[in-house]
């Protein structure tokens, strides 16, 4: 669903973007869930700047929050990797995309039959999260502590509604291999790809953070050009490639910090501060050669 835009993007300097998008886990947060003051407060210096600053992550919507209340200029959230998009100051879902409930059952089905040791959580898009027992996925320990969960059986048994995304955690597979295994025998209108987690992802063809970005960046007239995102995860590659200016953290893999412009100092160096202080300092008319 849509509904009118909420904010205005403001007039920007001509040496900053329009719309900034950060991933959260490996990038603006701390290993230990922290936002930093020296980050919340670049953040919030670039919003007085009258650029857009909008969260790109694999985290639900509610386990955005606590990054939400210390950086209080945010004001879009892509959640779940592209498949929800929130009005951050209304609390409005204003974008989703959940599978269709065959090619959702099917895509679950087929992952099973394919990875017999396989533990399936389920995102559904009326909030609830379904976990099989055995499904023991290594998650930042804030967004575990705050996490609503439900413990079932048989996940695909439990679907009763639009599903959002699948996270299939195979514990003797790594998650690239179970992409490349997987890949070819998603259905129709479904794909499979990194979560950002230790594990791999199921949700609707197309959806990703960038298409999630382009949704917001669509109601201000803002073009890929004008955007710079920053990120640390496998999810976050088609972000960085689509962005304009593209950082990646230096505690990235190699394949990530490979598509981007600049390599930032790492999370637990407030990297994101650092780049974003020297653009508003004005030492930069070129994200590229901001400091590494």
């Amino acid at each position: 669903m849509t509904t009118p835009p909420t904010h205005t993007a403001g007039d920007t300097p001509a040496a900053l973007p329009k719309l900034a998008a950060f991933d959260v886990d490996g990038t603006l947060i701390t290993r230990d869930g922290v936002l930093t003051d020296r980050t919340a407060a670049a953040l919030e210096e670039l919003a007085d700047a009258g650029v857009m600053t909008v969260l790109a992550t694999g985290r639900p919507w509610p386990q955005t929050t606590t990054v939400v209340r210390r950086a209080r200029r945010l004001t879009y959230a892509v959640c779940l990797n592209g498949a929800v998009v929130m009005d951050i100051a209304t609390g409005e879902r204003i974008a989703d995309r959940s599978m269709t409930h065959t090619e959702a059952i099917e895509a679950a089905e087929i992952t099973r039959k394919l990875l017999p040791d396989v533990h399936l959580a389920v995102d559904l898009a009326d909030g609830r999260h379904l976990w099989e027992h055995e499904f023991a996925p290594g998650m930042p320990s804030d967004l575990l502590a705050d996490l609503q969960v439900s413990r079932v059986d048989d996940a695909i048994a439990a679907v009763n509604g639009a599903v959002l995304t699948w996270l299939v955690h195979a514990p003797s597979t790594d998650t690239l291999t179970v992409v490349s295994e997987l890949a070819s025998e998603m259905p129709l209108g479904t794909e499979i790809r990194p979560s950002g987690l230790e594990m791999a992802e199921i949700a609707a063809a197309g959806v990703s953070k960038s298409t999630g970005l382009e949704i917001v960046c669509q109601r201000y007239g803002i073009a890929p050009s004008e955007v710079i995102a920053f990120g640390d995860g496998l999810n976050d590659i088609e972000m960085l490639r689509w962005a304009g200016h593209s950082v990646a953290m230096s505690n990235a893999p190699d394949s990530v910090r490979a598509a981007a412009d600049v390599i930032a100092p790492s999370n637990s160096e407030d990297g994101v501060a650092v780049v974003l202080e020297a653009l508003l300092a004005g030492r930069s008319r070129n994200i590229a050669t901001a400091p590494r």
